[in-house]
């Protein structure tokens, strides 16, 4: 009798406390049930971003692309080791674990090479390099989101939500990669359908 009486006296303040948690139970509801009952990324997803190493210039500039279904690396001589001291590394996001792992490329070992060859650890893979994969996902840059709403429901500012792997409204954020790699670079390369 006294919580109804409280409620009829002070309706205005129990709206103004009420509304912010009824607000945080439907983004909850909006944003992870979905994601919970939808079928997560079948197949990992090659791509690469810089890595900085201001001390050691790399010897050999790599690029890599994908050709008859294989990766291949393409080498360059580094010209210029003051302006070059960026290692394009090779990455490897596995949706099962949500984690991303990297592909050690042994540049030395392709001095001698016609500058193309299949990368070593990649031979059996199956690579397909169309921005979709056969599971209907595909990788979205970073979105910035501005200081609309409210400041996006109170958290102000302009703030980046990283690269994520998407299938309509359900996607799965890549990872943070270690201090010196910058995913602002990041290149994709294609899907590994196949090992």
């Amino acid at each position: 009798m006294a919580l109804k009486r409280f409620v009829k006296e002070n309706l205005v303040l129990v709206i103004g406390l009420s509304l912010p948690l009824l607000l945080i139970v439907l983004f909850f509801v909006a944003t992870v049930i979905p994601k919970s009952m939808a079928t997560p990324p079948q197949y990992e997803m090659l791509f690469t971003v810089m890595k900085y190493d201001y001390q050691n210039a790399p010897d050999y500039l790599l690029n890599y692309a994908v050709k008859d279904k294989h990766l291949i690396v393409k080498t360059n001589k580094n010209e210029d080791k003051i302006k070059n001291s960026n290692i394009n590394t090779l990455l490897v996001y596995e949706p099962k674990t949500e984690t991303v792992r990297e592909i050690s490329v042994d540049a030395s070992k392709f001095a001698d090479a016609a500058n193309e060859m299949v990368v070593e650890d990649t031979k059996g893979y199956e690579i397909d390099n169309s921005s979709l994969s056969p599971d209907g996902y595909k990788l979205e840059g970073p979105n910035y989101n501005g200081g609309g709403l409210m400041g996006g429901l109170f958290g102000g500012g302009y703030r980046n939500t990283g690269y994520r792997v998407i299938k309509g409204s359900i996607g799965y954020k890549l990872p943070e990669a270690q201090q010196n790699f910058y995913y602002h670079q990041l290149k994709f390369i294609g899907w590994i359908i196949k090992k």
